[in-house]
């Protein structure tokens, strides 16, 4: 095996410098090109460590490159066949609700590169990763809806309508908060759920990928969260206002839509009736209440104050049109 050459192994900030808290529009290169101020002007408008940089997110980025893998090779899709119908008309109903917010999650990072100076290589770099990582998730959850040739089933305007107020946001920050810390941060949770109630092998692999990619997106969202919030607390104050901003593109929103809902108390519970389908929905119930619980940790472990965390938590669940 070639000897490994990791940012770690070169020192890369002792090499480049320590990312600048500040630098102007210029340049198209990593720090310590240009001396200060200098090179060809950019439309760059992502210019301050404080709103892109997470503690460790060099090591991020090495784990993405470890712990990528191949939606055609690395699910055991043989293992999906043969899902009672009930249960794959649920799964197919979660999964088409989910691959709508999987766009979302693969266009923002995708759309913010670019404007985000080269100075912050390497928070950048880990974007790169989170794109290659949505990317492959739209791709694998479409390929299991069509598994059995069930398909998408149902839409969700509310949920689009939401997304579209993400889609649109124009500060990085303020995306970044809205998708890597409250949604996918739900999407982690999610996962984990997903993963304890799944109807085959396939999809629990699926799942069990997709969460640890997922843990990634949020440690980085955190910690980027937690340097800004050090850096300036009042920014807390945009955060809560970016939520309330996004309510007003969401119409007729109350959470995670009916049919969703039911189709996951669908697979908890093993069936669409009876005894099955109570036990299902007490741990649907008891998932909901879990969503709100680590949401709020995650704030607090962020920054925020206890019951300002909470009631961004409330918001969310208003806003998302999803509750993720």
């Amino acid at each position: 095996m070639a000897p490994s050459q990791t940012f770690g192994d070169l020192a890369l900030s002792r090499l480049l410098g320590a990312p600048p808290a500040q630098v102007a529009p210029r340049g198209l290169a990593p720090r310590g090109l240009y001396p200060e101020g200098e090179g060809v002007p950019h439309d760059f408008q992502v210019l301050e460590r404080a709103l892109v940089w997470a503690e460790g997110v060099e090591r991020l980025y090495e784990q993405a490159k470890e712990r990528q893998w191949n939606a055609s090779v690395d699910i055991p899709w043989d293992l999906g066949r043969g899902v009672p119908e009930p249960l794959e008309r649920a799964l197919c109903t979660v999964l088409t609700w989910m691959v709508q917010q999987e766009f979302a999650a693969w266009y923002v990072p995708a759309k913010f590169l670019p404007r985000i100076h080269p100075s912050y290589l390497e928070p950048a770099l880990f974007l790169s990763t989170q794109v290659l990582d949505e990317a492959r998730h739209v791709e694998a959850f479409t390929k299991r809806l069509f598994l059995n040739g069930v398909g998408f089933v149902g839409t969700y305007p509310a949920t689009e309508s939401s997304l579209r107020g993400l889609l649109q946001q124009e500060a990085f920050d303020k995306a970044s908060f809205l998708l890597h810390v409250l949604g996918e941060g739900t999407f982690l949770d999610l996962f984990a759920f997903l993963r304890r109630i799944a109807p085959d092998e396939a999809s629990r692999a699926l799942f069990i990928r997709s969460h640890e990619d997922e843990a990634r997106h949020v440690a980085y969202g955190t910690g980027r969260l937690r340097v800004q919030l050090q850096h300036d607390p009042r920014a807390i104050d945009r955060f809560v206002e970016a939520l309330e901003e996004r309510i007003s593109f969401a119409q007729e929103v109350s959470g995670i839509p009916p049919a969703v809902q039911e189709a996951l108390v669908v697979l908890a519970g093993g069936g669409e009736r009876g005894l099955a389908f109570a036990r299902g929905l007490q741990q649907v119930q008891e998932f909901q209440r879990e969503l709100h619980e680590n949401r709020v940790r995650r704030l607090m472990g962020s920054g925020f104050p206890e019951a300002v965390a909470r009631h961004i938590s409330d918001l969310h669940a208003r806003a998302s049109g999803n509750a993720m």
